[in-house]
């Protein structure tokens, strides 16, 4: 009897790398030269209607259209390292890399971090003030009995009346998505209340929540603490965010949040040194620097558990 030593293929493995995360695309891209600062604003006094008529000798009326704000903001450093041993170099084989493993992993982690923070800053009812939390029969999983064009509607509306623009953008979780491409009154809006084969697709979805873009992020993230079972569970929830975010930063604009960077920053750099202690090991370092300010709550509107 001859024995058999299970070779590994070498050209496939098996891994979930999250994918789908919009975190650095949904907030325009703000570089500065320092780590803090502040962030300009104006308050609505040049909205107000005023008597402008004017006529023989009168002056004219002297107002005080322009308040001014700042509001600060910290650019933070995320890092993590990581090592890989002689040993590891000896003993991890084609298709695994220990050097690339390694970052990759250390990679996600950040990647995950920001992505969670974000969207658990855009979830939160107390950040997010302009909201409005469905359940039961008004989910839009439930498709008897919810409105989500009613939903929808009143989440424009408040963003408008709020910030004074209109709301040009979406964010929704795959799941989510996935439930409203099949609703009958979604479908029936559009014209295709006896047939839409696969659903409406991403531009017929936009154009039912009311939006010009829409995020749909179907990034997932381990629940489960360390030791436990491992549990995959959506990083964006079950909600669905109506915000305005223009696709890049400009002076005089509304948006709901800035990413800010420092001048020379770069999503998730990697670097590497030798450590002699154990000897032959190699640390492998990963860092980010961002803030995700949040700049203009009135400039989103959160409808939570929009499914169930």
């Amino acid at each position: 009897m001859r024995g058999i030593v299970d070779a590994l293929l070498t050209n496939a493995s098996s891994a979930y790398i999250p994918k789908g995360c919009v975190a650095d695309l949904i907030l325009p891209e703000v570089k500065v030269d320092q780590y803090t600062g502040k962030l300009g604003g104006y308050g609505k006094g040049h909205l107000r209607i005023e008597n402008t008529v004017i006529g023989g000798a009168g002056k004219y009326r002297r107002v005080q259209p322009i308040v001014r704000t700042t509001q600060s903001f910290e650019v933070e450093g995320h890092g993590l390292s990581g090592l890989v041993t002689k040993n590891d170099y000896k003993n991890v084989k084609d298709p695994f890399d220990a050097e690339k493993d390694e970052t990759m992993g250390l990679s996600t982690i950040l990647l995950l971090e920001k992505e969670k923070g974000l969207a658990d800053a855009l979830g939160s009812t107390s950040i997010i003030t302009q909201n409005t939390t469905l359940s039961g029969t008004s989910q839009l999983s439930d498709y008897t009995n919810s409105d989500p064009v009613a939903k929808f509607k009143d989440a424009r509306a408040a963003i408008r009346a709020g910030c004074g623009a209109a709301a040009d953008t979406a964010i929704l979780d795959y799941e989510v998505a996935e439930v409203l491409r099949y609703h009958p009154m979604l479908l029936d809006a559009l014209g295709f209340k006896f047939a839409r084969p696969g659903g409406l697709n991403d531009q017929e979805l936009a154009k039912v929540l009311g939006v010009k873009r829409i995020f749909i992020p179907d990034c997932m993230y381990n629940s489960a603490k360390e030791g436990q079972t491992d549990v995959l569970a959506p990083v964006w929830g079950k909600n669905v965010i109506f915000a305005v975010v223009p696709e890049s930063a400009q002076k005089y604009q509304i948006s709901m949040g800035y990413n800010i960077r420092l001048n020379d920053g770069a999503p998730r750099k990697v670097y590497t040194q030798p450590v002699f202690n154990p000897p032959g090991s190699t640390d492998i370092l990963v860092e980010d620097e961002y803030d995700m300010l949040l700049a203009d709550a009135t400039a989103a509107y959160l409808i939570k558990d929009a499914v169930a």
